[in-house]
């Protein structure tokens, strides 16, 4: 489960792993860049956590952002997501570089090889109807279509989830 969570949804995430999951958005250096560039009328957006997971010869770092809702209106939503899995892809890089302090990455994370990482920018919507995720996936890959192709993300690798997929998934309690 993760350590902070802000709503019952969050509470459902989880267990997993000692050491195989990276809050990234409690940690100490997001808190630190944050008040560096909110000086600037900047602010540092992040997903709720990222989760290492090694299946066959593939080793994923999934980008998971949890909300409890959507709004009818999806515009600023989707473009507030996106700066979220942005934010938190390069935040997760300049650490594991060494660019910014790795002190809080786990070591397993460390350890990984970036460049043969995969990577899954998963949305996970507690009560998004089944009917309606595969527009929004669709609006959500088309707002980050910069981000995947500069870092050779499979289209197919944003993912939008509800509850009963995100069980499915692993993410969650069963």
């Amino acid at each position: 489960m993760i350590s902070n969570p802000k709503n019952d949804f969050e509470r459902l995430f989880g267990p997993y792993q000692d050491g195989y999951c990276f809050e990234i958005e409690n940690c100490q250096i997001r808190r630190a860049l944050n008040n560096r560039v909110s000086k600037h009328g900047a602010g540092l957006k992040s997903a709720e956590f990222l989760l290492y997971k090694a299946k066959s010869n593939k080793q994923i770092i999934y980008i998971v952002e949890a909300r409890t809702n959507a709004p009818k209106q999806l515009d600023s939503y989707i473009s507030e997501i996106q700066e979220k899995f942005v934010d938190s892809l390069s935040l997760f890089i300049a650490m594991h570089l060494n660019r910014q302090s790795q002190a809080e990455l786990p070591e397993i994370i460390i350890q990984a090889n970036i460049a043969s990482l995969d990577f899954k920018m998963v949305l996970a919507i507690e009560k998004y109807p089944d009917d309606l995720l595969s527009d929004l996936q669709d609006k959500l890959r088309k707002a980050l279509i910069k981000t995947t192709c500069i870092w050779n993300i499979g289209f197919d690798s944003v993912i939008v989830i509800n509850e009963k997929s995100a069980r499915k998934h692993g993410l969650m309690n069963s």
